[in-house]
């Protein structure tokens, strides 16, 4: 019976995080210095520079983390690997701390 119990509870978390992060999290994000947009699918993310809107600079995966989100990616013309922590502040904003660089916010669009 316990074991029963701790596997409905452990469904029942899984339910919630994905409901929480998935389709949630899933869409587009604006950077709040206007430099990118990201689209975020599934686990995977892409951003584009918003002055030429072709141009990827980044590509990499997401998971969530509590109350919210690791990023790894690559960037694209450095061909370097970065990573940053993210919380939720509100629904649809992120406030991110990268391993370097600058924090930065976005925006679900």
């Amino acid at each position: 019976m316990r074991v029963l119990i701790f596997a409905v509870l452990g469904v029942a978390l899984i339910g919630c995080q994905s409901a929480r992060f998935g389709s949630g999290v899933d869409g587009q994000w604006s950077a709040d210095d206007g430099s990118f947009v990201a689209t975020f699918d599934n686990g995977a993310f892409t951003s584009r520079l918003t002055s030429t809107g072709e141009t990827v600079v980044f590509d990499g995966r997401y998971s969530s983390t509590g109350n919210g989100l690791a990023l790894a990616w690559t960037s694209v013309g450095a061909n370097e690997r970065r990573s940053a922590d993210c919380t939720f502040s509100a629904r649809n904003r992120l406030s991110c701390v990268p391993s370097v660089g600058t924090a930065f916010s976005l925006t679900k669009v």
